[in-house]
């Protein structure tokens, strides 16, 4: 733990220590005043009952589905809170008294809260994980000793100590606000864990100094938005992993298969390297012998630069494929260039033209193939909605101006329905692609 969260847990332990001292004897009684609810009010808290309970079975399920063990937590907590209002309904409100027909005893309230507290930490221990928070465990579990001590105290002396002097939303408040201090890179869900807390904070505080007490089911509504928010905020989670997952599962294939093709190349380039050299000493021994042929000297200098050009671009389609993950500087232009020469065969059949205008360039230091491999795919994507639309004239243009590469075609742009898509994992308007 830093220093922060070590002043937090000591404030709280230094307030809990005096709150005992000073007022225990003062021990909640059991002087009891009933409440009673009308139609609306009663029906608002059977709903929001509803809402909970649904909750509860929902993530109870999706436990066993995906044995996943922050679903499990969570379901528990949810029937912690289900325990917790029904036993404050039987206590305080009428005409729910009169239905449950329960014994009316503080013990159940008490123990309910505390295994909100439990349940409620293990589940934020679980979900922080997903956020590679690992500072907060030390504290999380000082909360959980810390309820477990009151659980053995209220089983035997028949009362709770600790939550008498520290309600529960205090330690979630901690536990929560040093998580909000942590996380880096806050998203959707967390926030939604933010929010839906909070609303339960915001009413328990009011609460616990007297402002609402229970004439209307405030705490109901909020531990059902609460727990809509907190079902909505793990599940979409694990959307959210399970599309990273997705996403290196499909890099992965990615990379496997340029390692593949790298490997092909190799042994094409290496089969092919010995009858080329053959044809570059064959054409140097005939022009030993055409000294005095202009014409054939012409003819076999051309021929040797086809085959230096065969030579370089099977180097280069060998190097274009290499896994190696090696960084380094590199020329822009030179990379554009080594993509210009692999996608050129592709462009000839269609009449594309391609043009590099560079007007600066620069270094960029990183992975040269993989730049290069992000080009080639940006002028196939030209080349397909250049053939596809059937345009005049079909022209791509890369320029590169310190510090910017910019690349274009004639093809009628993105569509206004898809520019704001084109950055989602998987987004394409291709069959049978894979939005790479």
């Amino acid at each position: 733990m830093d220093k922060i969260m070590k002043i937090k847990l000591a404030l709280v332990l230094i307030y809990l220590g005096l709150a005992i001292t000073l007022f225990y004897d003062h021990h909640a009684s059991l002087d009891i005043h009933i409440f009673k609810y009308n139609t609306m009010q009663f029906m608002v808290a059977v709903l929001s009952l509803g809402v909970i309970l649904s909750s509860s079975i929902y993530n109870f399920a999706f436990y066993f589905y995906i044995r996943k063990k922050q679903y499990l937590y969570y379901a528990l907590s949810q029937f912690a809170i289900l325990s917790l209002l029904i036993q404050i309904e039987n206590l305080f409100i009428s005409p729910f008294n009169e239905y449950y027909d329960f014994i009316r005893d503080v013990f159940i309230l008490d123990i309910s809260q505390i295994l909100i507290i439990i349940f409620s930490m293990l589940f934020i221990e679980k979900f922080l994980k997903l956020y590679a928070i690992e500072r907060l465990s030390k504290l999380i579990h000082i909360v959980i000793y810390i309820a477990l001590v009151d659980l053995v105290f209220t089983l035997i002396f028949h009362h709770a100590i600790i939550i008498k002097f520290i309600p529960s939303f205090i330690w979630i408040l901690v536990v929560l606000s040093e998580a909000y201090r942590l996380i880096e890179k806050k998203d959707v869900p967390f926030y939604f864990i933010i929010v839906g807390w909070s609303t339960v904070l915001l009413v328990s505080m009011l609460e616990f100094i007297g402002v609402s007490a229970v004439t209307f089911p405030y705490l109901h509504v909020a531990f059902a938005i609460e727990s809509m928010l907190l079902s909505f905020a793990v599940s979409y989670k694990f959307k959210l992993i399970e599309d990273e997952k997705k996403i290196q599962q499909t890099l992965l294939l990615q990379q496997s298969r340029l390692a593949s093709m790298g490997e092909m190349i190799s042994i094409i380039a290496h089969q092919w390297r010995q009858p080329l050299n053959f044809l570059s000493f064959a054409l140097m021994h005939i022009k030993r012998g055409c000294k005095n042929d202009e014409d054939a000297l012409l003819t076999i200098k051309d021929a040797s630069e086809q085959l230096q050009y065969m030579s370089q671009t099977i180097e280069n389609f060998r190097n274009f494929y290499n896994p190696s993950k090696n960084r380094a500087d590199f020329s822009i232009q030179k990379s554009c260039e080594n993509t210009i020469q692999i996608a050129s065969p592709t462009l000839l059949p269609s009449k594309i033209d391609i043009e590099l205008n560079t007007k600066e360039d620069f270094k960029f230091f990183g992975n040269s193939n993989e730049f290069e491999q992000v080009i080639l795919n940006i002028v196939n994507n030209a080349r397909d909605i250049l053939v596809e639309r059937k345009v005049e004239n079909p022209k791509i243009e890369i320029t590169i101006d310190t510090p910017q590469i910019t690349i274009t075609d004639n093809g009628g742009g993105v569509s206004k329905e898809n520019i704001d898509k084109i950055f989602e994992p998987y987004f394409t308007t291709k069959k049978n692609s894979d939005g790479i």
